[in-house]
């Protein structure tokens, strides 16, 4: 079986750099990308697809031809709470306190508002650990965040959260067999 990730395509918050509303939707300008993600996604056998609660992950879905998707919150965005809506740079100037705190604890810090880092890598971990006991090659389509995580699901190693990256819409695989998991592949586009 196969958990198969992409991230969601180019976003208009990707663009004008703000942390993301639920509603914020995709940019046209990386629907050539979504175009190769999904001829790169006609290789593998797709049983089942799960999509993220907000609006760009089933933008994404359905601009790679996936229409009937389950809804699954545990593989949504971190929740970056009270930052929602508002630009990286006017946030990381006005809150450098909290940037000051998160430098000492990267993962139990929550965002005001929000969840950690760690509260992400959990939820996640729980859908992954249960999809990984059926038998099916599943499509999730998700964000960053949670891809990150789901890398640290496998790895179980967090000295390197900060040296991975996720492109948008980009393809990541594992393969589970004989209960192991193996990363196939990360971050292809």
């Amino acid at each position: 079986m196969r958990i198969i990730l992409v991230r969601h395509g180019l976003s208009e918050a990707n663009i004008s750099k703000f942390y993301s509303l639920e509603d914020t939707i995709l940019h046209e300008s990386g629907f050539s990308v979504l175009n190769n993600t999904r001829r790169n996604l006609e290789k593998y056998d797709i049983d089942e697809v799960y999509v993220s609660e907000l609006k760009r992950s089933q933008q994404t879905a359905e601009r790679l031809g996936f229409t009937d998707y389950k809804i699954d919150s545990r593989i949504n965005e971190l929740d970056f709470g009270d930052f929602k809506g508002k630009f990286f740079d006017d946030i990381r100037s006005n809150e450098i306190e909290f940037f000051e705190k998160q430098k000492k604890d990267l993962f139990n810090l929550k965002y005001p508002g929000g969840e950690s880092i760690n509260d992400v890598i959990k939820r996640t971990s729980d859908f992954f650990e249960e999809k990984s006991k059926e038998d099916k090659n599943i499509l999730c389509v998700s964000h960053a965040m949670a891809i990150k995580s789901s890398l640290f699901w496998l790895l179980k190693d967090m000295e390197n959260w900060e040296k991975f990256w996720v492109e948008n819409g980009s393809i990541t695989v594992f393969r589970i067999e004989n209960r192991r998991k193996i990363i196939e592949s990360v971050n292809l586009i």
